[in-house]
């Protein structure tokens, strides 16, 4: 048997309990006849059972080391269904749970998108709502306006009709005392009428009266009292015009106010509608990704359970195999023991070298020379394939014909079920070694793609870390610029304050001392001031003349210089407190505008990071489970090529030799009945 007869673990592995047949045809020398035995009477070194009682041990032996070499394999393959029971088992837990969780996230977030939904639904009727109070607030302000137009035209028309009248009626007063009779005048009766009309409610009922009796009858005299109510007339529609403009001017800043106050709200809203359907998409997105991880974990998964059944049935097959592999070699083993017991004993040795007669050896001759060359022929085929041919040689040898064309018939069944068995292995072999090839490209193709999405945003986190850093340093700065400023403002406004008062103070005290001065050099009598002592007998000498200190004026005037030059101070003082505020002011909000619009870039580079980084996390635990399938297919081959490269090697030499085994068999099992060695033409 060895190698030839038994092959290597595969998958699916075909019943081999016909590989004993062969041993257990060994078991039949036990109880068949001698009489074909062609010993050689005149040996006397060896006793007749001696060569039997050398070849059992030499199939017990050959036994033992095939039962070894089956406890190795048998040990190999309990590992290997040990180590895949677990890691499958594990895996496919793994699995079930991460599907369990996804599932979980996938329903928060089709709510969160619902919701997502219908919030920038509503934002988006709201907008249009705003949208069209806007129009509608529009078009009623261009109603306004149009109305506004019109009403200063009229007014400004009637305020130019009445002037115009009257100049009119002044220049015929001063003509003459008859205006009436005025051709001019006459004119503009007619637009007087309509100012009558319009504007009557603006006059006394006697303007109006002596109005109405200068435009129907016309008086004679009374020219100024018309003028008079056309004044009147004319300063209640200027008025009228004022209030006119007032109103519009209102109803303008209304609107705008309206207008900016809906637009405001338009932006507000627009901005909100705008984060919520980012956040629809980032969660559709991640949804969309979570349900593609859910399908590919159940089909990964659902591979795992399909290897482990297809695993725990090969397991428990081959199981069941030793089991049987095991009881067979043990009674195979010990017929061969009480056999070798039986043969060796003295009594048997006596038994059977009286009973080997030269006379019986001759009348079996004829018989021997059909069995001597089936047993030969079976003998040389079995030494280059199959040992259990051997054995039917030994069995062809000592057996009768009927007993050995049935184990004959009986080991060529064997022979095209193992034959047939190695075809169907092939074949899954085969198939197997395709799928795996397939399912690996594509993996390390999947592999590659992640891999490179991984170096990818890697790099674009990178990139963002950088900006963010940089946004950060910007803002940073400009903070620390725009307090510098405002300690500096405000050291600055301290130094205006102390400057001020001091300057104020100095023009008071100088205001002071000028005003002490000035009281004295201003007086009328500026002229010499003569002092005389009273006469005595003998005067000393007097006084001399008196006058004053000419130096006072340039003191004065030196102090006035002094004044002057603390009121420029504090004007300069005043001039740079409002320029250092102004643009304090001016540097403040365009530093607080930078810093607003860096944040916001900060902020949205952080979104993106976040993004990218949530995305690298996916990404890598996709690429963890690919590399994970890999292992496995990688595992799955070593597994295949285990089981059937030593199968698909040595397919073709061993169909080969199992078909020269049959013909071998049919030929020995033809000689058997009769047929010719010339019939036969054996090679």
């Amino acid at each position: 048997q060895g190698s030839s007869l038994f092959p290597r673990l595969v998958p699916s592995l075909p019943q081999c309990t016909e590989v004993m047949q062969g041993c257990k045809l060994a078991a039949l020398l036990l109880t068949a006849t001698v009489s074909g035995l062609s010993f050689e009477a005149h040996d006397g070194k060896k006793r007749p059972t001696t060569k039997v009682i050398e070849l059992l041990k030499g199939m017990q032996e050959q036994v033992q080391s095939e039962g070894k070499a089956d406890e190795k394999t048998y040990d190999k393959f309990s590992c290997w269904c040990s180590a895949n029971r677990k890691e499958k088992g594990e895996a496919i837990k793994t699995a079930e749970s991460t599907v369990k969780s996804l599932l979980n996230r996938v329903e928060v977030l089709l709510s969160k998108s619902q919701k997502l939904k219908k919030e920038s639904e509503n934002l988006e009727d709201e907008i249009a709502a705003k949208k069209a109070s806007l129009e509608k607030a529009t078009v009623l302000r261009k109603e306004q306006e149009d109305e506004y137009k019109s009403d200063k035209q009229r007014l400004t028309g009637d305020i130019g009709t009445v002037e115009a009248g009257i100049t009119q009626l002044g220049q015929d007063t001063q003509a003459t005392a008859n205006f009436l009779q005025k051709q001019k005048t006459e004119t503009l009766k007619p637009k007087l009428q309509l100012l009558l009309e319009e504007h009557s409610s603006r006059m006394s009922s006697t303007d109006r009266e002596m109005l109405e009796s200068f435009l129907q009858e016309g008086p004679t005299s009374g020219a100024g009292t018309i003028l008079g109510t056309l004044d009147g007339i004319k300063d209640g529609m200027t008025a009228d015009l004022k209030q006119l403009e007032a109103d519009e001017a209102a109803h303008k800043k209304t609107f705008e106010d309206l207008s900016a106050a809906i637009n405001d709200e338009i932006e507000a809203s627009a901005s909100q509608l705008e984060n919520k359907q980012t956040e629809k998409v980032d969660a559709d997105e991640e949804r969309a990704h979570a349900q593609q991880t859910i399908k590919e974990t159940k089909e990964s998964a659902t591979s795992d359970k399909e290897f482990l059944a297809d695993m725990e049935q090969q397991c428990a097959d081959m199981d069941a195999q030793w089991e049987e592999r095991s009881k067979t070699r043990a009674e195979e083993v010990e017929a061969i023991s009480k056999a070798i017991e039986t043969l060796d004993a003295e009594d048997a040795h006596a038994a059977f070298f009286n009973s080997v007669s030269p006379s019986f050896m001759q009348v079996s001759k004829a018989a021997g020379q059909h069995r001597q060359l089936a047993a030969e022929t079976l003998e040389n085929t079995g030494k280059k394939y199959d040992a259990r041919l051997v054995t039917l040689a030994m069995q062809a040898k000592i057996d009768g014909f009927t007993k050995v064309k049935k184990a004959m018939d009986d080991m060529v069944t064997a022979l095209k079920k193992e034959q047939q068995d190695e075809v169907e292995q092939k074949r899954y072999c085969v198939k197997s070694f395709k799928k795996n090839e397939v399912q690996t490209v594509d993996k390390k193709a999947e592999k590659e793609g992640l891999v490179a999405k991984e170096g990818s945003l890697d790099g674009s986190l990178s990139e963002l870390a950088g900006q963010i850093k940089t946004l950060n340093d910007e803002v940073a700065e400009l903070k620390k610029q725009l307090d510098l400023a405002g300690k500096n403002r405000d050291e600055e406004h301290k130094e205006y304050l102390k400057v001020v008062p001091e300057q104020k103070e100095t023009q008071r005290l100088l205001k002071q001392a000028l005003d002490v001065l000035g009281k004295f050099y201003n007086k009328q009598a500026a002229s010499l001031v003569e002092v005389h002592a009273h006469p005595s007998k003998d005067p000393p000498a007097g006084f001399k003349t008196y006058r004053a200190n000419g130096e006072g004026f340039g003191i004065m005037s030196m102090i006035q210089g002094l004044i002057a030059d603390s009121k420029a101070a504090e004007a300069e003082a005043d001039r740079e407190e409002a320029s250092g505020q102004k643009g304090y002011e001016a540097f403040a909000k365009d530093t607080t505008a930078s810093v607003e619009k860096k944040q916001e870039a900060l902020a949205d580079k952080e979104g993106q990071k976040a993004k990218a980084e949530k995305t690298m996390v996916q990404t890598r635990q996709t690429r963890e489970g690919v590399e994970s399938d890999l292992k496995n297919l990688g595992q799955t081959k070593v597994g295949l090529h285990d089981s059937c490269d030593w199968l698909i090697e040595n397919f073709d030499a061993r169909q080969a030799a199992r078909t020269e085994e049959m013909e071998s068999v049919n030929k020995a099992k033809a000689i058997l009945s009769g047929a010719k060695f010339s019939e036969i033409q054996l090679n």
